[in-house]
């Protein structure tokens, strides 16, 4: 492979608005360390950007490596890229030190990453996060100290549905995106390109002024591969060095497909603009342009236009009186959404949006639209959910508007805010790795902000996975336990009242019931105090709710799940009134129902726009419900049914009471002896994921029917349990129940 020191300079040709603006984001990334990704059709100059990328870096002296993921056999691109040992497989006779080794502190370009195997996207994830890798056949670690910068002509998301493209890699690389636009998007270089080409050829070319037209409405499939081609055999072959259009078209035959295919992608450019009223956003930014290529003389740019000057002058009068009332509504919807009002800060925000239509897309613009979209993205959530489809569209349109705001930073963490959604979706990898991405940054002016959201992020992740313990150490790292505020609340999010929900979810499954009602105690006192807020007592009580569940408090549970129906009724708060209603329906079920308040609740409130978070929790109330009506063979299929589709997920949070729940019902069923089997099973499964209540649960159970059946009860093993217990005021009837069994024997 060939490596770079960057003996010339790199040159670049354009003018054009949109490669200006890539070049002004590469100015911006370059000196980092961030691991970047270009994206771009084949043919636009991706391994040119990542050789300015590395001119423009803190070391371009040091070594720029390029590999084309797509032009070797999987274990060739393993062993350039990693190196290997002497011996490792057939043919390597010697160590070689691999590109990661050799580019020290300089640039590896993998170029067409989409092209990558599969396995070798995993190790390549590794390198990223611990920066450390091992050459094939080698034990000893070495350190990757340079930067990474990939390439992809390919839609890298598409793949990874496909499941040819690892979702962890993806949301690993999809973080600060460079995207290097066709050459039909910037027509107005290919002038000074064609001259560039021209140049460099012995016999230097002029063209017509019809021909440089003809060359601007050609669809240029190959972008500027195409056009250099194209100009290295007019060199060679035209018989005049002076280039008409009709010695093009015997070089460039231009058809009705290539016609449709640039009109097709300015329509597309057009209607993917963030308005409602897309003819006239369009209109304004033609008026914009023609502005710019006249260097702001209003009677040029209305002759370029084929309008009047006044025409554009009333156009641009607009503008100026729009913005202020825009900005105006945006304020007014903010403090709404501070309120928790937010059917009416949806109408504001959406008002402020309508207003804006039409005018063109400069920084400032451009800079209001996002905000509309992020608060009308937290409006969403919070009333329906985090996969409504209006949250996650808003949430969309944010994004796409605030990557041509921000600085490396800021696109970070905007690709960070889509974590609660992929939470619910259970994509926990993708949540950890969004986190991490953000946490490596560290604790600076800019990330303050967000810092204790990542971290919460992450203890979520940790939480859904079945990783109780990791979960209360990532909330002690963010330092969002004990007496204090956080440094800032994201609008719509409480992350004191949700870390204090994990934190005493955690310590219960791991068995420390001290901590874990001293959790519930604070969030009482959240949920009681007249200076909280209204989302802060409606996640407090969720949180109160949840506990009381699990310390089978149920008289509690229901009363705060009243009290949290009420609450969200009252803001429309529809997705918490949903989670509260299914506490209640199961606290106060009524015999003849068997659960069908409960499946019509999370039918209609949580599995539409609130993903799967909750369908573990579904599961186990519903078969609850099932069993305590006597109907044991219809929770045991529940159960069967669910455990398959629950292993192959993400998630693991209260797997172990399901087992636990299975055991139950085959010891209805079938009798203590056939039970026995399912209750060790049930034990095995929650010391695997170190819920303790599910093993003391199991052992009380399982030491009752070997009672039963004359055997010797297993209390050694039950009083090592209680042993890791920690008990406190607010004791789990569970440690009473495997007391009592102590007692006995």
């Amino acid at each position: 492979m060939p490596t770079y020191n960057s003996p010339r300079p790199i040159e670049v040709i354009g003018q054009s608005a949109s490669f200006q603006k890539l070049l002004r984001m590469v100015e911006r990334v370059a000196p980092t360390h961030q691991t970047l990704l270009l994206n771009g059709p084949t043919g636009s100059g991706k391994e040119v950007i990542a050789q300015l990328i590395h001119q423009l870096s803190v070391d371009p002296h040091a070594p720029f490596i390029d590999l084309n993921c797509g032009a070797f056999p999987e274990h060739l691109v393993e062993a350039e890229l990693f190196g290997h040992t002497k011996g490792a497989f057939t043919g390597a006779q010697n160590d070689r030190m691999g590109h990661l080794e050799m580019v020290r502190k300089g640039t590896l370009f993998l170029d067409e990453i989409g092209e990558m195997p599969l396995a070798i996207q995993a190790k390549l994830l590794r390198v990223l996060e611990s920066k450390t890798f091992r050459p094939l056949g080698g034990s000893e670690v070495r350190h990757f100290k340079g930067r990474i910068v990939a390439a992809t002509h390919r839609d890298l998301f598409a793949q990874v549905k496909a499941g040819s493209f690892r979702e962890d890699l993806y949301y690993r690389l999809n973080v600060i995106v460079l995207e290097l636009p066709r050459l039909s998007q910037r027509v107005e270089d290919i002038p000074v390109l064609v001259d560039h080409f021209s140049s460099s050829h012995p016999q230097p070319l002029s063209f017509s002024r019809e021909a440089i037209a003809y060359l601007q409405r050609y669809a240029w499939p190959g972008n500027i591969r195409e056009l250099r081609n194209l100009i290295e055999r007019l060199s060679t072959l035209s018989d005049s060095p002076h280039i008409s259009v009709e010695q093009l078209h015997s070089f460039l035959p231009i058809s009705h497909t290539e016609v449709k295919v640039s009109s097709d992608l300015l329509a597309d450019a057009m209607l993917a603009l963030p308005a409602k009223d897309k003819l006239a956003a369009a209109e304004q930014i033609m008026i914009e342009r023609a502005l710019e290529r006249t260097s702001g003389n209003k009677t040029a740019a209305a002759s370029l236009l084929g309008i009047s000057r006044k025409a554009v002058e009333r156009r641009l009068q607009l503008r100026a009186e729009r913005r202020p009332s825009a900005v105006r509504y945006l304020l007014k919807g903010q403090s709404l959404v501070q309120q928790n009002s937010y059917l009416a800060a949806i109408q504001s925000l959406n008002d402020g949006i309508v207003l804006l239509d039409g005018i063109a897309m400069d920084d400032e613009i451009r800079a209001l639209h996002y905000s509309f979209y992020r608060l009308l993205a937290v409006s969403f959530q919070n009333l329906y959910g985090w996969l409504n489809p209006h949250a996650v569209e808003n949430h969309r349109m944010a994004v796409a508007l605030g990557k041509k705001l921000g600085d490396e930073v800021e696109l970070i963490c905007l690709q960070f805010w889509s974590w609660p959604a992929r939470l619910a979706s259970m994509e926990l990898q993708a949540v950890r790795t969004l986190s991490q991405e953000l946490l490596q940054l560290g604790l600076t002016e800019k990330t303050t902000y967000i810092w204790e959201e990542a971290h919460l992020a992450m203890a979520s992740a940790r939480f859904w996975a079945g990783d109780y313990s990791e979960t209360l150490i990532v909330l002690e790292r963010g330092q969002l336990l004990g007496e204090r505020q956080v440094l800032h609340d994201t609008p719509g999010m409480d992350l004191m009242g949700q870390a204090l929900t994990l934190e005493g979810l955690a310590a219960f499954q791991c068995g420390d019931f001290r901590r874990s009602g001293m959790a519930l105690s604070q969030l009482l006192q959240r949920a009681n105090s007249p200076h909280s807020e209204v989302l802060q007592r409606v996640v407090s009580l969720l949180g109160i709710v949840w506990l009381t569940f699990l310390f089978e408090d149920f008289q509690q549970t229901k009363i705060f799940s009243a009290e949290l129906v009420t609450l969200a009724q009252a803001y429309q708060l529809k997705f918490y009134y949903g989670l509260g209603k299914l506490f209640y329906h199961y606290v106060t079920q009524d015999q003849g129902d068997v659960g069908k308040d409960i499946d019509e609740c999370y039918q209609t409130y949580l599995s539409t726009d609130g993903g799967c978070l909750y369908h573990t929790l579904y599961i186990w109330l519903r078969g609850e419900i099932f069993l305590a009506n006597h109907r044991p063979a219809e929770c045991l299929l529940l159960i069967v049914q669910t455990l398959p589709v629950l292993s192959q997920g993400q998630g693991r949070a209260f797997i172990s009471e399901l087992f636990e729940l299975q055991a139950r019902a085959k010891a209805v069923l079938d009798g203590n002896l056939l039970a026995e089997s399912a209750y060790r099973q049930a034990i095995s499964t929650a010391e695997l994921l170190g819920a303790l209540p599910a093993q003391i649960n199991a052992s009380v159970s399982l030491n009752r029917i070997l009672i039963a059946l004359g055997q010797p009860p297993e209390t050694a093993s039950l009083r090592l349990k209680m042993q890791n217990a920690v008990g406190g005021e607010k004791d789990a009837k569970l440690l009473v129940r495997a007391q009592q069994i102590l007692d006995q024997y």
